[in-house]
């Protein structure tokens, strides 16, 4: 056998995850199954091929032998198991600096995926090489920062149409992501006030002025310029758990950071949603009736706790405790 024929074809397309379940329990009681939905929803919404690479943040046992598993049966093609949770920025580091593949697809483990994500984020890649961030899922909130230089960018160029106004993204859409992370709809509308909606066309492909760190797909040679991702100062810090350098360095190095027009990726959270309510009039009723809960779980899961959870209070509460107790239990010496 030759040297040749030992080496390593990387696929194209890398996506990469970070998981952090340090138990089974409390805030993090459904995360596991959050988790499982993300894998079968990745594979069941990816046609192009690509390698999976997780990076796991100390997560518990049970965790761990749920990856160890989708290694021993090819759903996982990387996996990193750390001793310690060096959070999502070291983790991401360490993630971004290994990803062989020319393009790199990154999204949070509580991401559920649809059909054509991938196929739509590439186009916009490849439409508008000045991109350096693309997400699957249009948003209202947080556009306004990091693009100046999207903004900059996009009024210097002669080969595009840009259009712009309050009411460009579908508002089924604008639903679909305020019921994903629970924000009661007029304090969410608020906190994005004063709404600008952006969207360019370039050769009859179009995408929208908006980006998430929760998912995006980049390509390698953006990465490179990227690294390392330090946090700077304490205001970069976006909330107790994640700091947007990523997204500040893509708008220093004046990449644009960019969304498809469709809603095809979906955020779920910390507990298993009801699909169908949330991606009301988003999707096809098929694919709704396919990923909704089955019956069984929802007799674990009464409406009663759904709608306590889905609460902007009460999910804020719980979050500072969860910030308090992260702390006290797993960074304190």
């Amino acid at each position: 056998m030759t040297s040749a024929s030992l080496e390593h074809q990387h696929r194209q397309i890398t996506i990469t995850t970070i998981v952090h379940i340090p138990m089974l329990a409390g805030y993090w009681e459904e995360s596991l199954s959050v988790m499982r939905l993300f894998i079968e929803s990745l594979y069941a919404s990816t046609n192009l091929p690509f390698d999976l690479m997780v990076f796991d943040n100390n997560s518990c046992v049970q965790v761990q032998d749920y990856l160890l598993d989708l290694r021993r049966h090819e759903k996982i093609q990387y996996l990193i198991l750390s001793e310690y949770n060096l959070k999502k920025l070291g983790a991401m580091n360490h993630l971004f600096a290994c990803a062989p593949g020319d393009y790199v697809a990154f999204a949070d483990s509580d991401v559920y995926f649809l059909p054509g994500w991938l196929e739509a984020s590439l186009e916009i890649l490849k439409t508008f090489p000045e991109a350096g961030q693309v997400s699957a899922i249009p948003t209202i909130d947080k556009t306004h920062h990091y693009v100046e230089h999207t903004l900059q960018g996009i009024l210097a160029n002669k080969d595009l149409s840009m259009e712009r106004g309050d009411n460009l993204i579908p508002e089924q859409y604008v639903e679909a992501h305020r019921l994903s992370i629970g924000q009661e709809k007029g304090d969410y509308m608020k906190s994005v006030e004063p709404r600008s909606d952006i969207r360019i066309i370039r050769a009859g492909v179009s995408a929208y002025v908006s980006a998430q760190d929760f998912q995006f797909t980049t390509r390698k040679e953006v990465i490179q310029k990227v690294l390392p991702l330090k946090v700077r100062q304490k205001s970069d810090y976006y909330d107790p758990i994640y700091s947007p350098v990523f997204e500040a360095k893509i708008d220093e190095l004046r990449y644009w950071r960019l969304s498809t027009t469709k809603y095809l990726i979906h955020h779920i959270g910390n507990h298993i949603p009801d699909l169908q309510t949330e991606l009301e009039g988003v999707v096809d009723p098929i694919i709704k009736s396919n990923s909704s809960r089955s019956s069984e779980e929802k007799s674990l899961f009464p409406r009663w706790r759904d709608r306590i959870l889905a609460s902007k209070p009460v999910r804020s509460v719980l979050k500072r405790i969860y910030a308090w107790t992260y702390t006290l239990l797993f960074e304190r010496k």
